[in-house]
């Protein structure tokens, strides 16, 4: 604790970054009293008995002699012998440094002072600040604590001598000192985990709650190849384009649009190249009337007279995409979805036109694209949110830890989850905003149960074991629970908390969400403390695609090859794909060589690139020589071959897996693309998905896998499981195929390390213990140095506020150093909050007037930070000897967020601020020369965040005793 002279109890220490910009602005706030003109305004000097209790010194204009800093010349409300006569000073304005003073007088009528007048008016320089006399103190934690107890002439009234105050401005403030964690619990570290564990409890990138387990969740969710964001508003989605908009699409169908499942090359809702008559007997009826629709385009007016023809064939295939839809991606898929008011939608989604008035970057945005404002917020104005506007959007679909102490904000009740377990011990916590009972399920299968992610497992297996919870789980904590007793061991598991009920007998308790009551055990891992960590960035890895790419007649229906091959082009010429690295090849195809065909089924011949591997710029074709050369072969190839699948493939795992093992520290993808199944050279799905699998394995390469209509689904998927990323992207021929397939290229390419991380609340992590670390592929770690703002930038990181922090910024010189370093990390490790406690500052202030005159304490102000429902509780007690200084103490004010914010009371104002001590104080209060300032520090109720006070000022006058 901040102790000087004077009494203090408790504990308090300097906080940890200095709070410049608050107390610059409640200094300034200070000044602005000096300027208020206020020629009418009462000042106070005392005659010899004592104003009544109520009067305020400074009454009748702001700004006066004894006004907002308590300065002795105002209204007397006491008795005074009429026709008595005495001097006043008032401070009329002050203006690049020249004060303007009226020192007059003021005569005694039916015994009340009148105000000051009928003097001169006078400039004159305004007297420096008063130089600071500080003293120290050195609490038991070792910390100085630098405090200013001499009283120096008031800022607001200068040409009043008499106005005295106290200015309290510790360099970085005072908060109390915090004890051990707040934390109890154990768990373990998913670096322990072998890779294929971590991979299958978290399937990044995550599009709902099951695909992160491990007591995580899934920020930003991903939409997959959907035509638009499922967190935006729009026409409606297709089932199959998102594993969450499926789930959504069950339980509303009118979110959705049906698929076609007719034997047409398309939907003849929807309009599109010719149909076969022979197809569907409504078209065939179409077609007679009307033989254009069969031989040429089917126009709109083929769908419609199709909807005459059979007026039930297109009921319900347009749904809407609604507020309800997007509700619905929480409360069924447990993913939350970022909001952006005023905004329809997130600018970081793709949805919906947005309008330009909306925000500055939509605006921008807008200016070089108008379509984004227009027709459609597609993939491509979302990419220009950092391209143009320089903002970050968050990766799509990371998996994120929940913090110790943090809550789901729209869970009121109970929201349950399995941590990483760890030598002996469970972590079970609870996300919910209700505590969770004692005696909760927990049961676990063994590895590949086929029970693993279900919300309702088998619970009748011979194999499945359980225990019940000793402890109940509060709101935002852990409970460690006992794996030997509940017969985990050190064997592969599948655990589960809170299963359904399996009999009426078995506690069970309902949940805001199952869906991620997961967790996997790999044996005895070491355990450690709860981390308060979120923000560790992803390996710096350029990235390389080779796409291989199907070419075969089929390719020609519903301009599947315009439409996909579009949205190539679209992807290469966006400046965001600038610095990936792409090789192309069209299969089958005698280009650049012969024998990657269904004849010669050549896998060598399948793995040389087209257009060799080369990184595009942000600069556009021609200047972009790897552009040019793409766009170039696009254009020049048409599609008109059959579907030798296993060599294609085969050919670009081999490019790749050789090009990852010459360059470990990039991350080589092969995009594979195809409309159909594999008609020649082998079809066995297996032996195919084995060629992804060995890539993998062996090379660390990652497969995607694109499907367009009439791709084999249950290969697609199986290629892109065995290649390390879960599931394939589908393109359907129903809706925005080239939107479909720009979203897919989109979410594989990514996002690079960002230079700016966003924090978790106030109050779950200690902002004063953060560290940010470059971890170089080769070398030693470097610790980079926290800096004040970007201004004092060299070569480290800054907060975005000091006082509040919500990001980390890392400065430009080392952002550029960390985007060059590839194979490099950056780790941001922020400190769990210790316990606080309450805790109390006090200290002793003596007013010193001169003969003749006597104290007359004034104002106090205030600036401080209090976190959640924390509080700090000022008062103040006074005597005429320091040794008389006993009984209570009177409350002058209490400083919070809510939920009325008081966090800052300056001695400009508003209204009640500043705080008039002489009516709170009353008599003799006011006018006795000792007085004890107190402020209580009180934490948030869950001990993990405790008020700071950066500052405050305490002012009193000289009036005249006799």
């Amino acid at each position: 604790m901040a102790r000087a002279s004077g009494r203090s109890t408790g504990m308090l220490e300097k906080n940890g970054s200095a709070r410049a910009g608050s107390r610059a602005a409640f200094r300034a706030t200070l000044a602005l009293a000096m300027l208020v003109l206020a020629p009418f305004a009462v000042v106070f000097a005392a005659c010899s008995a004592e104003p009544p209790l109520g009067a305020r010194p400074g009454e009748g204009g702001s700004g006066g002699s004894g006004g907002s800093g308590g300065s002795g010349a105002g209204p007397s409300m006491g008795p005074c012998v009429d026709g008595q006569v005495r001097d006043c000073h008032l401070t009329i304005g002050e203006q690049n440094g020249i004060l303007t003073c009226l020192d007059g007088t003021q005569a005694c009528v039916e015994g009340t002072w009148a105000p000051c007048a009928e003097g001169t008016i006078s400039s004159r320089i305004a007297p420096p600040k008063a130089k600071i006399h500080e003293t120290s103190a050195r609490p038991d934690d070792g910390d100085i604590i630098i405090l200013n107890h001499v009283a120096s002439a008031c800022v607001n009234n200068p040409c009043d001598p008499s106005c005295q105050v106290f200015d309290e401005q510790p360099d970085a403030g005072v908060t109390p000192d915090a004890g051990a964690s707040v934390y109890d619990w154990q768990n373990g570290d998913l670096s322990d985990f072998p890779n294929g564990l971590v991979n299958k409890g978290l399937k990044e990138p995550c599009a709902q709650a099951s695909d992160c387990q491990f007591n995580m969740q899934c920020e930003s969710p991903s939409s997959n190849t959907c035509s638009h964001h499922k967190c935006s508003v729009g026409e409606g989605l297709y089932p199959d384009c998102d594993p969450c908009v499926k789930s959504i699409c069950t339980a509303d169908p009118t979110c959705c649009l049906i698929p076609y499942a007719g034997t047409c090359a398309h939907d003849p809702c929807v309009t599109g190249v010719g149909l076969k008559k022979t197809c569907s007997t409504c078209v065939n009826t179409v077609c007679t009337a009307n033989p254009t629709c069969c031989t040429g385009t089917w126009t709109q007016a083929c769908v419609d007279a199709f909807a005459v023809a059979c007026p039930k064939s297109c009921a319900g295939v347009q749904g809407n995409w609604t507020p309800s839809c997007v509700d619905k991606v929480y409360s069924l898929c447990g993913a939350e979805c970022k909001t952006d008011p005023p905004c329809s939608h997130n600018k970081c989604y793709s949805g919906a036109a947005l309008s330009a008035a909306c925000d500055p970057c939509v605006a921008t945005i807008c200016q070089a694209s108008p379509s984004c404002c227009t027709t459609k917020w597609d993939n491509l104005c979302v990419d220009k949110v950092k391209t143009l506007c320089n903002e970050t959007c968050p990766a799509k679909g990371v998996c994120t830890p929940w913090l110790p102490g943090e809550t789901d904000p729209n869970c009121a009740g109970v929201d349950l989850a399995v941590g990483v377990p760890c030598n002996g011990v469970v972590p079970v916590c609870n996300h919910g905003k209700t505590a969770a009972p004692t005696g909760i399920r927990l049961v676990h299968f063994p590895a590949n149960s086929q029970q693993y992610p279900k919300c309702a497992p088998d619970q009748t297996l011979p194999t499945m074991m359980e225990c019940l919870t000793q402890e109940p789980i509060p709101p935002g904590k852990c409970i460690n629970v006992d794996a030997n007793a509940c017969g985990i061991g050190n064997g592969n598991r599948e655990i589960m908390i809170n299963p359904p009920k399996k009999t009426a007998a078995n506690p069970y308790v309902t949940e805001c969400f199952c869906e991620n009551n997961w967790s996997l055990s790999s044996g005895g891992n070491a355990c450690e403390a709860p981390d308060c960590s979120s923000v560790t960035s992803r390996t710096i890895r350029p990235v390389n695609m080779f796409v291989q790419f199907d070419r075969s007649g089929s390719m020609t229906t519903n301009d599947r090859w315009g439409k996909t091959t579009g949205a190539l082009k679209a992807f290469f010429q966006d400046p965001a794909s600038a610095g990936i690295g792409v090789a192309l090849r069209f299969w089958e195809h005698y280009k650049p060589v012969t024998g990657c065909d269904d004849t010669n089924c050549s896998i060598d011949a399948c793995a040389v690139p087209l257009v060799t591997l080369g990184k595009l710029t942000t600069a556009a074709a021609p200047t972009d020589t790897q552009e040019q050369k793409l766009i170039t072969e696009i254009n020049n190839t048409t599609p008109a071959a059959d579907t030798p699948l296993l060599p294609a493939l085969a050919g670009a795992e081999k490019w790749a897996k050789a090009y990852q093992l010459a360059n470990p520290n990039q991350q080589t993808v092969v995009v594979f693309v195809t409309d159909g199944y594999p008609n020649s050279c082998g079809s066995d799905a297996t032996t195919i998905a084995a060629y992804a699998e060995d890539a993998y394995t062996n090379a660390g390469v990652l497969t995607y896998a694109i499907g367009i209509q009439d791709a084999n689904v249950s290969l697609m998927n199986l290629i892109a499981q065995k290649g390390g990323t879960s599931t394939a992207f589908f393109v359907t021929d129903q809706g925005d195929a080239q939107q479909q397939m720009l979203s897919a290229l989109l979410e594989i390419k990514g996002d690079v390390v960002a230079c700016e991380f966003d924090l978790p609340n106030a109050g779950l992590f200690d902002p004063t213990a953060a560290t940010v670390t470059f971890m170089p592929a080769a070398g030693a770690a470097v610790a980079f140095p926290k800096v004040l703002n970007q201004a004092a930038c060299g070569t480290g990181w800054y907060y975005d506020t000091p006082q509040n922090p919500k990001k980390i910024f890392l400065c430009p010189t080392t952002c550029q150093t960390v985007l060059n370093s590839a194979g490099a990390t950056i780790d941001v490790e922020l400190g769990c909050p210790g316990a606080y406690t309450p805790a109390t500052f006090t200290h002793v202030y003596e007013a010193k007037c001169p003969t003749g005159t006597k104290v007359q304490w004034g104002y106090f102000a205030y600036d401080s930070v209090t976190p959640g429902d924390s509080n700090l509780a000022f008062s103040a007690r006074t005597a005429d000897t320091a040794a008389g200084l006993s009984g209570a103490f009177t409350s002058l004010a209490t400083a919070k967020a809510s939920p009325v914010d008081t966090q800052l009371c300056t001695m400009a104002g508003p209204s009640p601020c500043p705080i008039d001590m002489y009516k709170t104080l009353g008599t003799p209060g006011a006018r006795q020369s000792f007085l004890e300032f107190s402020a209580t520090f009180n934490p948030t109720t869950n001990k993990g965040a405790a008020p700071t006070l950066n500052g405050w000022e305490i002012t009193y006058s000289c009036v005249d005793s006799e």
